[in-house]
């Protein structure tokens, strides 16, 4: 049983895939740099007081499968691997498979295909797996 299929599709659905995708793209970056707890911080500095925004963290001290993941993208943007890699065990994995599979996805919208996922029991499993080992080498050697 396979996973993915790659189809082909009609010049404006893959015009719409790739807008849609460099959304999504410039949306991450721009939430990054300007997520809305700095600013709600900057405005409200009594509010949130904490040093961490989890809320998961801050009531049970387990730290949540995304915690790091901003600081570690800054770090990694900035060529700072092993300051990415110390907010985050996962986050240099995670963020390498998003821009492979975004790189993908773009080439392919540019020759018309598109990719397909085919869900089910298999991928599911799959897909709770992975998760389950980034939150725990999130909570094993993640910096919170």
């Amino acid at each position: 049983m396979r996973f993915l299929y790659i189809e082909k599709t009609d010049p404006s659905e893959s015009a719409k895939t790739r807008i849609y995708l460099l959304l999504v793209i410039f949306f991450v970056v721009i939430t990054t740099y300007l997520s809305p707890l700095k600013l709600i911080r900057f405005f409200f500095p009594e509010m949130f007081n904490r040093a961490s925004s989890c809320i998961l963290l801050n009531i049970t001290g387990i730290p949540c499968i995304f915690c790091g993941l901003t600081r570690s993208f800054e770090e990694l943007a900035s060529f700072n691997l092993l300051n990415s890699f110390y907010y985050n065990p996962s986050s240099v994995f995670i963020f390498t498979f998003l821009a492979v599979v975004s790189l993908s996805i773009f080439i392919l919208s540019l020759y018309n295909y598109k990719i397909r996922i085919v869900s089910g029991k298999k991928t599911l499993i799959a897909v709770t797996v992975v998760i389950v080992t980034v939150w725990i080498m999130n909570i094993l050697f993640g910096h919170h």
